[in-house]
């Protein structure tokens, strides 16, 4: 029966599962090449501008993710999805907005610190907190010296 003589009848209503011809061939007196036989497109992954990256891995920084599996899954998911790779980005954007400036100039990858390990960090009589020197905001108590903290004015 012909495909038309199919439509008219209503034949094709349903489901239909096509299987394409396979050619078989008796011919062994040469033997061909993968290149010969077959072209094969191999499929690259969409590329991540290494700025969203960079911004992806900050945020992935920020919530203190450090499992290299987890990372690289979350980089390629972004690769592949379009909603994956918006959602990372505006998660780190409220990391950006977050982390403070310096002289007017935007931390771009916020650096998780500790102060007591900064050189503006100055003790109290407390052994364990101290005050910045550098201004950056803090308590009443001051600055606890084994807190993580983001910080723009950290230094060595």
């Amino acid at each position: 029966m012909t495909l038309s003589a199919l439509i008219k009848k209503g034949g094709l209503g349903s489901f239909a599962t096509a299987t394409p011809a396979t050619v078989a061939t008796d011919a062994h007196d040469s033997i061909s090449s993968v290149a010969s036989v077959a072209s094969v497109a191999v499929a690259t992954p969409p590329e991540l501008p290494p700025d969203e990256e960079q911004r992806i891995r900050a945020w992935l920084d920020y919530i203190e993710e450090d499992d290299r599996d987890a990372i690289a899954e979350v980089l390629e998911k972004c690769r592949r999805d379009r909603d994956a790779r918006r959602y990372f980005l505006e998660r780190a954007e409220e990391v950006a907005s977050s982390v403070a400036t310096v002289a007017t100039v935007a931390v771009a990858t916020p650096r998780w610190v500790t102060c007591g390990d900064c050189a503006h960090y100055r003790r109290t009589d407390h052994p364990h907190l101290g005050h910045c020197a550098a201004g950056e905001p803090e308590n009443v108590a001051g600055l606890w010296d084994s807190d993580r903290r983001v910080c723009g004015r950290y230094k060595e």
